[in-house]
């Protein structure tokens, strides 16, 4: 079986963490602290707070706004499940708008199209590794009075221009998750170039604790990340741009294989964007059964899945009216091939070979 993805870590991370073990110091601590520290130098961020994961990333994001019930977040709907449960877990609605095919990004026309006066945020994705239009979010933000919590899951080493993505808002939010180009196994990180902020949101991650630690001076949770993971973290960002070289490497062969296979649209990124290819995920054309190829595929030996989910139509969220073409095509024909730092050329060839025989 080819795997859609491999995680890339060995003896470099295992060292990490057995020096972390050896100094008795598991929990949050100094390994954490410069685990941010220069998670935040690299992207360009004022502020890096290290979470449990994303998910926590956004929640912390969306409460620090002070966004709660009968407040709206407009939320593309082409992504996955936990951008939107952020929202709804404070007891605000997500309301969610459709994304532009070419790029399964934001389509802020669509974005500015669901603002109502309730509406106190946008939460652009970057998806896949690959900027959303942070000048048009930005713009389109300002005019109505907007924040904007950027959902950098999918993009640690994007830049939209030469910002990096996860300092173009008022937060930006990092997963760590095992199919992410950095990982640690799971975990995330909070971003933010505001001084206040990043102050509150650090409180609330730790029990609501104040900046001397000695007094809880709100409800807060236990959202913080263990220098076990933080030891991982470090090793994989000293490998990070090696690791995206390779990818786009991989990506490019990929889709120098597919020119000329019938009912596949390669991956696309507009000029204002690098894409590091967190996933390399194609569009196949209406009509073909995305499901059957995922399960046809499996059978021959490749591992392929679907790209994300459009979330307004899942159960949870069922109760939304909203009509989104291009998520919905997207969430019925977008299909991830595999790709990991140790695919051989053979693996990739195989791969393209078969399904474009399966799709023959």
């Amino acid at each position: 079986m080819i795997p859609l993805i491999k995680p890339e870590v060995g003896e470099e991370e295992i060292e990490a963490v057995r020096a972390v073990f050896q100094t008795g110091h598991i929990a949050q601590g100094p390994t954490t602290k410069k685990f941010e520290a220069l998670f935040a130098e690299y992207v360009g961020a004022k502020h890096a707070s290290a979470t449990t994961s994303c998910t926590a990333a956004l929640h912390l994001a969306v409460c620090s706004l002070g966004i709660g019930r009968g407040d709206e977040v407009i939320v593309p709907s082409f992504t996955f499940p936990a951008s939107a449960n952020a929202v709804a877990l404070q007891g605000a609605t997500p309301v969610f708008c459709d994304i532009d095919l070419k790029t399964f990004n934001v389509d802020v026309k669509s974005a500015e199209s669901a603002v109502t006066e309730r509406t106190k945020a946008i939460m652009p994705i970057h998806l896949f590794g690959q900027s959303a239009d942070m000048g048009a979010v930005a713009r389109m933000a300002k005019k109505h009075g907007l924040r904007v919590i950027e959902d950098a899951a999918n993009a640690m080493g994007t830049f939209y221009e030469k910002k990096h993505v996860g300092t173009l808002g008022d937060f930006g939010c990092f997963s760590f998750h095992p199919r992410k180009i950095l990982t640690t196994g799971e975990g995330g990180m909070l971003t933010s170039e505001d001084d206040a902020l990043a102050s509150l949101a650090a409180s609330l991650k730790d029990h609501g604790k104040d900046e001397t630690g000695a007094k809880f001076v709100r409800p807060g949770f236990n959202y913080r990340m263990s220098d076990i993971l933080a030891a991982i973290g470090i090793v994989q960002l000293k490998k990070l741009d090696a690791t995206i070289k390779r990818r786009v490497q991989l990506a490019q062969r990929y889709s120098q294989l597919l020119e000329g296979v019938s009912g596949v649209t390669p991956p696309h990124h507009p000029a204002f964007t690098n894409h590091t290819f967190q996933s390399y995920v194609v569009l196949l054309d209406n009509g073909i059964d995305r499901d059957a190829i995922i399960k046809k595929t499996r059978e021959r030996g490749v591992q392929t899945q679907i790209g994300t989910y459009a979330v307004h139509l899942q159960p949870a969220y069922a109760r939304s009216a909203a009509s989104l073409p291009n998520a919905e095509r997207a969430d019925k024909q977008a299909l991830t091939l595999p790709m990991y730092g140790q695919m051989t050329d053979a693996d990739q060839q195989l791969v393209v070979k078969t399904l474009e025989g399966i799709l023959r």
